[in-house]
This record gives C-alpha cells, structure tokens and sequence, in this order.
C-alpha cells in the first residue's frame, strides 16, 4: 500500500509540475483542438490515474502510471533537447522540465514496484474449474 502512495502523491506533484511549466511555457498559442489534447495528457489523464489508484486500488492502474510517464518522459526529453539547443534558453521552463522528468522517472520506479508486487491479503481472481467430463461420458 505504501507503494500505491507514492505512486499518487508523485502524480499529484506532477500534476503540480505541468500546471506551473504550462503557465511559464505556453508563449505559443495552440489551436483548439491540439491545446485540449495537450491539457487532457498533461492533467486529465494523471488525474484519471490517481482517481483510479484511489477508488479501484488494482495493479494494472500503476502499470497504466509506468507506461504514461515513460511517454512523458520521452516527451520531456525531448523538451529538454529543444531547450537546451536554443540561443536563448528560458532557464525557469528547463529546470521545471528537469524535475518533471525526474518525476516521470519516479513513477516509473515506484509504479513497477507497486504493479509487481502484491499484498498478502491480495489474490488473484479464482478461475473457473474446468469440467473434466469428456462428452462421450455423458
């Protein structure tokens, strides 16, 4: 359970995270359509997660957290790069990128270890018996 926290209180934190680099990063403006794709990716689908992680409590949402933050990851890489490779590089959205995917990294860590590794109170759903009578039996 405490894995499970820490995956929600690092979602939480990036939430935080991409809520001030949005403010700080947003000089050009996106259409209607890319822009609620991006806010939906940045905000929608992290609260989803933690909402998820909250009420249904199932590994596969942690192992959900780990695939979505190495995307971001990717993607904050790659900001990373943008950045660094301009003449004059805004130095607030380089380090706010830098502890965005320092987080992703977290998530990816602490939401394998919480996918992986389950409760002792947990078990997997019981299947059903599979009927050994042959037809010709019957």
């Amino acid at each position: 359970m405490s894995a499970t926290r820490s995956v929600i209180a690092l979602l939480l934190a990036l939430i935080a995270v991409e809520a001030s680099l949005f403010m700080f990063g947003s000089a050009v403006p996106l259409s209607i359509i890319k822009d609620g794709v991006l806010l939906g990716f940045l905000f929608g689908f992290p609260a989803l997660l933690v909402g998820g992680l909250l009420v249904i409590r199932q590994q596969w949402i942690a192992m959900v957290a780990v695939m979505y933050s190495t995307i971001a990851l990717a993607l904050d890489l790659a900001t990373i790069v943008q950045e660094a490779s301009q003449p004059a590089s805004r130095s607030v959205v380089l380090v706010l990128t830098l502890v965005s995917s320092l987080l992703n990294f977290l998530i990816m860590i602490f939401g394998g270890r919480c996918a992986l590794t389950a409760g002792p109170d947990e078990r997997p759903p019981a299947g059903r018996h599979p009927n050994l009578q042959s037809p010709a039996s019957s």
